[in-house]
């Protein structure tokens, strides 16, 4: 068997979570005359004493400014951040050495979920020191897919940004033109009867406040109480009505913002609607980086980013960098034109060149992009 994989790359699949597992469980299935192995942060028992020679090669800084964010969001505690730093500098050193135990064993390239996270990005430096190859994968940007990028996901993937390239793509493929439902985790927000919708208004989706695209890539609009705030002032000097939607995903309650926006008569939630419903009878969408503004341009709205995000090139959606831009933006909006075939033909790339249909051949697909070429 060992010969048999002698001029085979030995290929980990990182998992973090049981999800994960799963996902390479199936890939190992339809793949299964590869070098490829799972594992799994539960297995990582050991540390590596080799490993200490590395410490001053390495920037774990990253890691720990990540969990000590996404530790304070998600708890909502007030420890003291001495407390706090010390912590996860301690555990991002100890993950380090229990990662390079775990991946220095011959291994040439890695698959890792998103990448962004606290554990994961201290398992990318692992792979720095040690040279591995690393692939990443998440959910797809568009119905029914998921991506698999060699550099990076959302804001850091390979997606073209140069609008001459879109300018140039052709591509006679159909773009879908129904969107994949998002369910709330048994909350009840997500339940009950829908109120009308107003004629005109602009739609704001929630995010996760402690996803890597909040916390790493939104450079002014840092929570979505601050989203808020921001629509807030600038409801009360424009003649739109502004709409939220919470996320699905979000751990966190928004109740004061519900009675917050009462106040007002142009401001409000809805989160009864389904997100394809508020997209499609919206006038323009303003996400920070969420994946509904690429949805968004499915439907040829008018999307105007405030984050950093891989659709945000100018020419196909709007950009804001503060307050006074976004105001600027909104009283514009109605005469800003829009470039269909353009955004068509961005869509288009996404979906034909770029994304993984998510169905059963999609393994086979990981497999062969991660094999098809040899270190």
């Amino acid at each position: 068997m060992k010969e048999h994989f002698l001029d085979q790359d030995k290929i980990a699949l990182f998992a973090f979570r049981n999800s994960q597992k799963t996902f390479f469980l199936n890939i190992l299935e339809s793949c299964k005359d590869t070098n490829l192995h799972i594992l799994s942060t539960k297995q990582a028992f050991m540390i590596s004493f080799k490993a200490f020679k590395a410490f001053k090669n390495i920037n774990l800084v990253p890691a720990y400014r990540f969990g000590i964010d996404e530790f304070y969001i998600k708890s909502g505690l007030k420890l003291p951040k001495l407390f706090v730093r010390a912590y996860f500098g301690f555990f991002s050193r100890l993950n380090f050495l229990r990662y390079y135990a775990l991946l220095d064993r011959g291994y040439t390239k890695m698959l890792l979920w998103n990448g962004g996270k606290f554990r994961q990005l201290i398992a990318l430096e692992v792979a720095k020191i040690l040279q591995i190859k690393v692939y990443f994968f998440e959910n797809g940007l568009l119905p029914n897919t998921i991506v698999f990028d060699e550099k990076g996901i959302n804001a850091n993937n390979s997606v073209p940004r140069d609008i001459k390239f879109f300018e140039i793509y052709t591509s006679d493929i159909s773009l879908p033109s129904t969107l994949v439902p998002r369910v709330g985790k048994n909350r009840e927000i997500f339940k009950g009867k829908k109120q009308p919708l107003p004629a005109n208004y602009i739609f704001i989706p929630f995010q996760v406040d402690y996803d890597t695209q909040i916390i790493s890539h939104s450079p002014w609009i840092k929570n979505m109480r601050m989203l808020f705030s921001v629509i807030e002032k600038i409801a009360q000097r424009s003649h739109y009505h502004f709409i939220f939607k919470e996320h699905p995903s979000s751990g966190i309650a928004y109740l004061d913002l519900h009675e917050k926006a009462k106040r007002y008569e142009n401001i409000s939630f809805r989160n009864t609607h389904t997100t394809q419903e508020l997209i499609e009878r919206a006038s323009t969408v303003i996400t920070v980086n969420s994946t509904v503004g690429v949805e968004a341009l499915l439907f040829h709205k008018k999307v105007i980013v405030l984050g950093d995000a891989f659709y945000g090139i100018e020419g196909i959606t709007f950009l804001a960098q503060n307050e006074d831009d976004l105001l600027s933006k909104i009283e514009e909006i109605d005469t800003l034109s829009l470039d269909t075939v353009l955004i068509d033909n961005f869509l288009k790339y996404l979906y034909h060149d770029y994304l993984v249909p998510q169905n059963d051949e999609m393994y086979q697909i990981f497999c062969h992009k991660m094999t098809k070429n040899r270190l």
